[in-house]
């Protein structure tokens, strides 16, 4: 199964000068899993298309930033919002891209037609 991203790639677009490993391996299994349950697919594409990799990687930047998935938090002047929104717009892009793999009907089918009657046959 091809990775989302490399572990290289997390600093780089944090811009921060490192990320340890095991941080980095463990933010991206919570990406894999949100775009795994919202895109319903078990392996990814071999190479990851760039907008599962952009999805990817926002994500686990989220995951870094709040591993505790607070709303806000406030230090003296400096406040920080979690960016929850921003992850819902992601997970729903993916579950919009890949509809087929997540379960989700691609085609629309006629309701029931109800009007039918029925009667009972006599046998004399």
């Amino acid at each position: 199964m091809a990775d989302l991203f490399d572990l290289g790639d997390l600093p780089s677009w944090l811009q921060v000068p490192e990320v340890d490993a095991a941080t980095a391996e463990r933010v991206r299994r919570a990406a894999n899993g949100w775009l795994q349950d919202a895109t319903g697919l078990t392996t990814w594409p071999d190479p990851v298309p760039d907008r599962l990799w952009a999805w990817a990687i926002e994500l686990a930047s989220i995951a870094y930033r709040n591993p505790a998935a607070a709303a806000s938090e406030r230090v003296d002047d400096y406040e920080y919002t979690a960016d929850r929104a921003r992850r819902a717009e992601i997970l729903a892009a993916a579950r919009r891209a890949y509809p087929s793999a997540s379960g989700q009907p691609q085609f629309s089918f006629p309701e029931p037609d109800w009007s039918w009657t029925s009667t009972t046959v006599r046998n004399c």
